[in-house]
């Protein structure tokens, strides 16, 4: 699967992908808000094999995709569905901290929640995030998402009231 924005290209991942996932998240900047030590190459390497894993299931229920700069990995972002028949979904971006303040993350989230409404028949996306993170609560409002309470946002598809 891929989704072309302006400046990216989002895409199924690919099992090569787990050392560019690896430099970025073992940066301290990325994991400021974790609290979490870094990640081994192994569990990065098993991770990127999960998100491609994904890609092969049979019905989809979870599009966690790379986002890609030039052809370069430089973060992921996705909706993820519990279950075939579910109308929700939760959303989570994250960006190698090189790429923090250009616009990527909104750009590449627009096109995953575009897509979760509008392709999905997605009716509400929901995510989560630390409520110190300020980056990542900037970005759900900037996407429209309204604050449930402290870290938890929605979004629901025009016309339609939130579901709780």
């Amino acid at each position: 699967m891929e989704l072309l924005t302006e400046r990216l290209v989002l895409r199924d991942f690919l099992p090569g992908d787990w050392p560019a996932v690896f430099a970025y998240q073992s940066l301290p900047a990325y994991l400021e808000h974790y609290g979490q030590l870094p990640p081994s190459s192994d569990d990065v390497r098993l991770f990127v094999e999960m998100l491609h894993g994904w890609a092969q299931e049979v019905p989809r229920t979870k599009y966690q995709l790379a986002i890609t700069l030039g052809g370069a990995v430089i973060g992921t972002c996705g909706v993820r569905k519990d279950a075939p028949d579910r109308l929700d979904a939760e959303w989570g971006c994250e960006l190698a901290p090189a790429y923090w303040g250009h616009g990527y993350a909104r750009e590449a989230s627009q096109a995953i929640i575009t897509f979760g409404f509008e392709t999905l028949r997605l009716q509400r996306i929901w995510a989560q995030t630390s409520p110190a993170n300020d980056r990542a609560v900037r970005l759900a409002e900037q996407l429209g998402f309204r604050r449930l309470s402290p870290g938890l946002y929605e979004a629901t598809y025009p016309g339609t009231r939130g579901m709780t």
